[in-house]
């Protein structure tokens, strides 16, 4: 069963909320409202991802629904081979391929799906760049391949984790998203071995509020 989190920002706080999940047996989609941080979003004001009113429901197709197939890249762009070779997709990946890698976001709304927690197989993006003081510094040394260290820490009373680069000096870079924050701080505090690095970097990020679009692997013995 392949699973993918549905994620919405708070557009004034910028706080990620875990509020549905879509899974995908390979034959049959569903999906779902999962609590308990739908209670949160709603208290910030969430209704509702569109097309999926009733919060009780689990809803069913056999296709990809249609709400959130419209939001993978259009195939008659003159650039769509360009959009699939920015997010490492190939022609003959299917729609839930490309939902996963995209994270179907669009420019006019906050929502993402993003793949659960996995120990054995992490990829992230490095949230909250704009936090940090030094790293217009130190862009050139940015680079694929570039160690990190993760630092468990807390925001509001919740597990939070910052990224540092391994640079010619250790450089706070931001943190881990919030959608993963919890998991990956119970393995440090465990004193599990890891190793991260920066996957690939893009300094024109696609998310409006970020310096930079930092994707990192992230590996626990």
């Amino acid at each position: 069963m392949k699973k993918l989190l549905l994620v919405w920002k708070d557009f004034e706080t910028r706080t990620r909320y875990v509020v549905g999940n879509l899974t995908y047996d390979n034959k049959t989609y569903f999906f779902k409202y999962i609590n308990p941080e739908l209670s949160d979003a709603q208290k910030q004001g969430f209704t509702c991802y569109p097309g999926f009113e009733d919060l009780t429901k689990v809803y069913e197709s056999k296709e990809l629904f249609s709400n959130i197939s419209s939001r993978l890249p259009n195939k008659n762009r003159d650039d769509y081979l360009e959009i699939l070779n920015y997010y490492n997709l190939n022609s003959s990946d299917d729609e839930y391929e490309i939902l996963t890698r995209t994270k179907g976001r669009l420019l006019t709304d906050t929502f993402e799906f993003v793949p659960t927690f996995d120990k054995n197989k992490i990829e992230f993006e490095i949230a909250g760049t704009r936090y940090s003081e030094e790293i217009e510094k130190y862009l050139k040394e940015i680079k694929p391949n570039t160690k990190l260290a993760l630092e468990p820490t807390t925001y509001k009373d919740e597990p939070a984790i910052k990224v540092y680069g391994i640079l010619s000096k250790k450089v706070f870079l931001g943190y881990v998203p919030r959608y993963y924050a919890k998991e990956i701080y119970e393995q440090l505090e465990k004193k599990v071995n890891y190793s991260a690095m920066i996957k690939d970097v893009k300094f024109e990020s696609l998310i409006n509020d970020e310096h930079i679009t930092a994707n990192v692997k992230l590996l626990f013995s």
